[in-house]
């Protein structure tokens, strides 16, 4: 009976947005050049729990690379989940040179925005699955990047270890 119950939970979850909303579709440039702009975002994780980010307004500009650094738990996971509606705002707005993202299909939003870790990550597979998991690149075009990287040299040490 257990089991019963806890697929009746999951049948209480809301659904994530779409995947792609045709009458909201960003222009093929889109993100230009990144900047973002929160303007008086509040999140909470739940209707039932305290705001996690408040009245938050700020403006990171484009082609800059941004860090965020604080101290355990003053919600910058939070943002970047938002910045990838993995929660979305209580009140406020992102906006990504001027699109709101709120009103963007998922896999529009996701498959144009990048994150780096604070935790290095490989998944299982090839050196080059975990650099082009969608196969959308060629060998010159990884080459160029592992070049930028200094990574060139290790990798061209071994040239199965692309594949391996």
């Amino acid at each position: 009976m257990i089991s019963v119950e806890r697929i009746l939970q999951f049948t209480k979850i809301p659904s994530e947005a779409p995947l792609v909303i045709e009458n909201y579709r960003p222009s093929l440039e889109w993100p230009s050049n990144g900047r973002i702009d929160l303007d008086n975002l509040h999140v909470q994780y739940t209707p039932t729990l305290p705001m996690v980010l408040r009245s938050i307004t700020w403006a990171f500009p484009g082609e800059k690379k941004i860090g965020f650094v604080d101290i355990t738990g003053s919600g910058k996971s939070t943002l970047i989940q938002a910045l990838f509606l993995v929660v979305e705002s209580s009140k406020g707005q992102i906006l990504t040179n001027g699109v709101d993202i709120s009103k963007m299909g998922l896999k529009d939003l996701r498959s144009r925005l990048s994150i780096i870790s604070q935790d290095p990550t490989l998944f299982q597979g090839t050196m080059r699955t975990n650099l082009d998991p969608l196969g959308e690149h060629s060998d010159q075009e990884i080459e160029e990047v592992l070049n930028m990287c200094c990574l060139a040299k290790i990798v061209g040490q071994d040239k199965g270890l692309l594949n391996a």
